[in-house]
């Protein structure tokens, strides 16, 4: 084989890729790609050595929220309006409650402060009291009343009722001549006995009767309290109510 036939036929390939190329490029331009609706975008080529870099989301793009609509704002508003009326009406009802309370106060209950020792060892001074302006006034029950000498409000527990004759002997109360015993002296007096001394000095009332609308009352610390044996009877005018609760301190809260 000679030379002219040996580069002939390595020069032959060169010409049909040649050919080729241009004949795929004749049928892609006499038959387009169908787009079915859609604009084609066309993607440009990457480098292999080009690293695909992440897209950053755009700044401008515009705001996805929803913006709320004439009948939701209207809603709110509504809404808002309707909170203001009832939180209006509970506050003037709470002042009203609050000034029924205090009107029915005044004419029936009472916070009032203890002053002095007068009631040891059952209220202690500085100790807050529930006085019942509208109770009933019963034995043994502890009573405000105006004190008539100092005007001023004092504790006392009433011991004789109108129309009683009273007297103590031996720390032994006597009504009508019957023994009335007094639970709330039983420590006071066991100790008084222990120590052979009187909780309660003997005493007698100097007329035979309490008159009417009078009563007697003593304190509970028998040996230091001033009370009916100093200035004899009180007028139930001067009798404020009586003492349902000590409220303060919380710890001693106790019913009486």
């Amino acid at each position: 084989m000679s030379v002219e036939q040996t580069n002939k036929r390595h020069s032959a390939p060169k010409h049909s890729k040649t050919k080729a190329k241009k004949l795929k490029s004749a049928v892609q331009s006499s038959h387009p790609p169908k787009m079915d609706g859609k604009k084609r975008v066309l993607k440009k080529p990457i480098h292999r050595d080009q690293k695909r870099r992440p897209t950053k989301q755009n700044s401008n793009k515009k705001n996805t929220k929803r913006i709320p609509k004439k009948k939701t704002i209207l809603r709110r508003r509504h809404w808002h309006d309707r909170m203001k009326r009832t939180l209006v009406e509970v506050g003037v009802s709470f002042i009203l409650l609050g000034i029924v309370l205090y009107t029915l106060s005044f004419f029936t209950l009472s916070m009032v402060k203890v002053e002095g020792y007068s009631m040891v060892p059952t209220l202690n001074n500085g100790e807050w009291i529930l006085v019942n302006k509208l109770a009933k006034i019963r034995r043994h029950k502890l009573i405000l009343y105006k004190d008539p000498e100092s005007k001023e409000t004092s504790v006392r527990r009433i011991i004789g009722l109108p129309g009683e004759r009273i007297s103590y002997r031996d720390d032994q109360l006597y009504i009508n001549d019957k023994e009335i015993y007094e639970r709330y002296l039983e420590t006071e007096v066991k100790r008084a006995k222990e120590s052979n001394s009187l909780y309660t000095a003997d005493w007698y009332l100097e007329t035979d009767y309490i008159p009417k609308g009078k009563y007697i009352i003593l304190g509970d610390n028998r040996p230091y309290a001033t009370d009916s044996r100093e200035y004899g009877y009180i007028d139930e005018k001067e009798i404020v109510g009586i003492v349902e609760m000590r409220v303060f301190p919380i710890h001693q809260i106790k019913q009486f």
